[in-house]
């Protein structure tokens, strides 16, 4: 069976971008003369950080339970459809994961200007969702479409 490819968005996997959109998030910050300071920004910071640490541990936790891969660049190599636990309120607990630690880090900064690299995680991955739904909807047939009507994308 052809599985669609993914193309471009096998070039950089998800976690590649969110280190590319911090680090694009670091230099702003160092461009608008460094972190900007305000009460109770460590506790907001850290809050969103641990949470999108523990959603993605969740999230991979889930499919190593149901033996199913968790490399987004590989997602024709699906075995099982994780409809369960955090994927049962999103189809990307992982990339909420990732967006939550890049807010985290926008907070960290004191800087607005950093909230720039959410958006731009969003269209940088929207290559590799594609590629992963197409490629779920091509294993799991009527099972994905079922799932993909009562679940949301990541946003």
């Amino acid at each position: 069976m052809q599985l669609p490819d993914a193309g471009a968005a096998r070039r950089i996997i998800p976690p590649g971008w969110a280190l590319l959109w911090s680090g694009a998030q670091a230099g702003l910050t160092a461009l608008a003369g460094g972190r900007r300071r305000f009460p109770g920004q460590a506790a907001v910071a850290g809050t969103l950080a641990a949470g999108g640490l523990a959603l993605g541990v969740v999230a991979l936790r889930l499919f190593d339970r149901a033996g199913t891969t968790s490399m987004p660049h590989e997602p024709s190599e699906a075995t099982t459809l994780v409809t369960d636990g955090v994927y049962a309120y999103t189809r990307n607990p992982m990339y909420c994961s990732i967006l939550l630690m890049l807010l985290a880090n926008a907070v960290w900064s004191g800087r607005l200007r950093t909230l720039v690299a959410l958006p731009g995680l969003m269209l940088t991955l929207q290559p590799q969702i594609e590629a992963e739904e197409d490629a779920l909807a091509t294993l799991f047939g009527d099972d994905y479409a079922a799932y993909k009507s009562r679940v949301p994308r990541w946003y």
